[in-house]
C-alpha cells in the first residue's frame, strides 16, 4: 500500500507568516494595530451614533428637516466638517512633522484622538462639543496617515512590501473579525459611551509605543508651488483620480453599517454580520500579500475592480440578513486582492526622497473627496429623491476611478 509523503506534498503551501525584521517596521504595525482596533471599536458604529444622536436632538428641525433627515444632516455635517479642518491645516501639520519629527507627529495624532473620543461622551449631553471633536478627528487623521505612510515607504524593502501589506491585512481582519460583534453587543448592554472609554485606553497604548521609534528627522518640505507643479502633470492627476475613487470606496463602506442597521434594527446582529465576513477576507489575505511580490498582472485587478463596482449596485436590492451577508462575504474577498493591489502600488511610488511629500499631497486629495462626498450624500436626502442610491452609485464609481493607478510617474 503507497505512503504519502507529507513534507513533499503539492496539493496546499500555507504561506509562511512572519514580518519585517526592522524595529521601527515592528513598532509602526504595532501601532497601526492598536489604531485600527480604536477605530473599530469606537468608530465603527459611529455613524449610527451621530445618526441617532441628530435625531435624538431634532438637529436643525427648526428649518423643517424631519426626524430622519435631522440625523443623516448632522452626519455628514460632522464628517466632512472634519476632513475640511484637515484640509486647511495640512501643511502646517506637514510642517509641524518636519520640524518635530514622526514620533511628535504620531503623539499629538493620538492626543487628538483623545479629544475627539472625551467630545463624543460630551456630546450627549450637548451636541456643541462635536464642534472641537470636528478639529480633532481630521487633524488627527492627516497627522497619523502622514507619518506612517512615509515611515512605511522609507523602511518596507521592496522585495517584501507585499508580504508586509500582506501581513497587515491579517491582522486588520483579525481586529475587524471581533471587534464589530463585540462592540454592538457592548452597545446593547453598556451603550456607546463605554467604547469611547476603551478607546482612551488603546490610545494610550499607542502613545507609548510611538515613543520608542528611531526615524531622523524629515528634510523633504511641502508647499503649495510644489503641490501645483505635481498636479501639472497627467500622470499624477490620473492617480490623483485612482485615490478619490479608493476614498470614495472607503467611505461609502464607513457608511454602509448604517444602511444595514437601518434595515435590521439593532447594533449586535449588525456586528456580527460584518465578523463573519471579515474571517473569509483574512483566510484569502494569507495567500495574495506574498504573490504579488512575485507577479503583478493587472488584469486580475480590473476583473476585480469590476466585480466590486457591480456589487454597489446590486447592494442597492438587497433587503434580507443572508442576502447581506452574501454581498458583503464577496465584497471582502474581491476586494482582499483588490486593494492589497492598490495600496502596493500606492507605496511603491511614494517610495523616494519626496515620499513625505506624496503622502502628505495624497492626505489633500482624501480630504478634498471626503468633503464632496458628504456634501453630496446630504443633498440627495434633502433635494433629490435618490437618497441610498446616491451612496451607491458613488461607491460604485469609485471602485471604477481606483483602476487608474500606475506604478509609473513622471
Amino acid at each position: 500500500m503507497p505512503t504519502i509523503n507529507f513534507r513533499h506534498s503539492h496539493h496546499l503551501h500555507w504561506p509562511r507568516i512572519n514580518i519585517d525584521a526592522s524595529r521601527n517596521m515592528r513598532i509602526l504595525f504595532g501601532i497601526q494595530m492598536l489604531r485600527e482596533l480604536a477605530n473599530k471599536f469606537t468608530l465603527f458604529f459611529l455613524p449610527v451614533f451621530l445618526f441617532q444622536l441628530g435625531q435624538s436632538t431634532h438637529f436643525l428641525s427648526s428649518w423643517g428637516l424631519t426626524n430622519f433627515q435631522s440625523g443623516i444632516v448632522l452626519m455628514s455635517f460632522f464628517l466632512a466638517g472634519a476632513r475640511l479642518s484637515a484640509l486647511f491645516l495640512t501643511f502646517p501639520s506637514g510642517n509641524f512633522i518636519r520640524k518635530y519629527g514622526f514620533t511628535a507627529g504620531l503623539i499629538l495624532s493620538h492626543l487628538l484622538y483623545a479629544v475627539m473620543l472625551v467630545m463624543f461622551r460630551m456630546s450627549v449631553i450637548d451636541t456643541r462639543w462635536l464642534a472641537l471633536g470636528v478639529f480633532a478627528d481630521g487633524v488627527s487623521a492627516t497627522l497619523m496617515w502622514g507619518c506612517f505612510h512615509t515611515i512605511f515607504s522609507k523602511y518596507a524593502h521592496q522585495t517584501r512590501m507585499g508580504k508586509d501589506l500582506g501581513f497587515i491585512r491579517i491582522l486588520l481582519n483579525l481586529i475587524w473579525m471581533i471587534a464589530p460583534a463585540l462592540s454592538g453587543i457592548i452597545i446593547f448592554l453598556l451603550g456607546y459611551e463605554i467604547l469611547f472609554t476603551i478607546g482612551l485606553v488603546l490610545v494610550g497604548l499607542v502613545i507609548i509605543l510611538a515613543v520608542f521609534l528611531d526615524i531622523p528627522l524629515e528634510r523633504d518640505a511641502v508647499s503649495f508651488k510644489e503641490l501645483g507643479f505635481w498636479l501639472s502633470e497627467r500622470k499624477f492627476i490620473k492617480l490623483s483620480i485612482s485615490i478619490a475613487g479608493k476614498t470614495l470606496y472607503d467611505v461609502a463602506i464607513f457608511i454602509w453599517p448604517l444602511y444595514v442597521f437601518l434595515l435590521l434594527g439593532n447594533t449586535e446582529r449588525v456586528g456580527i454580520l460584518y465578523s463573519l465576513s471579515f474571517l473569509l477576507s483574512m483566510i484569502l489575505s494569507l495567500f495574495i500579500g506574498a504573490k504579488l511580490d512575485k507577479r503583478e498582472h493587472k488584469r486580475p485587478f480590473f476583473i476585480s475592480g469590476g466585480l466590486l463596482s457591480l456589487l454597489w449596485v446590486i447592494r442597492s436590492q438587497i433587503i434580507g440578513y443572508w442576502s447581506i451577508a452574501l454581498v458583503d462575504a464577496f465584497d471582502k474577498l474581491t476586494g482582499s486582492f483588490h486593494w492589497l493591489f492598490f495600496d502596493r502600488v500606492l507605496i511603491s511610488r511614494g517610495k523616494g526622497r519626496e515620499a513625505f511629500s506624496y503622502f502628505i499631497y495624497r492626505e489633500i486629495i482624501i480630504s478634498v473627496t471626503v468633503v464632496v462626498f458628504w456634501s453630496i450624500f446630504a443633498l440627495t436626502f434633502l433635494l433629490w429623491p435618490l437618497e441610498w442610491k446616491g451612496l451607491f452609485i458613488m461607491a460604485a464609481v469609485g471602485v471604477l476611478m481606483s483602476l487608474l493607478i500606475s506604478k509609473k510617474h513622471e
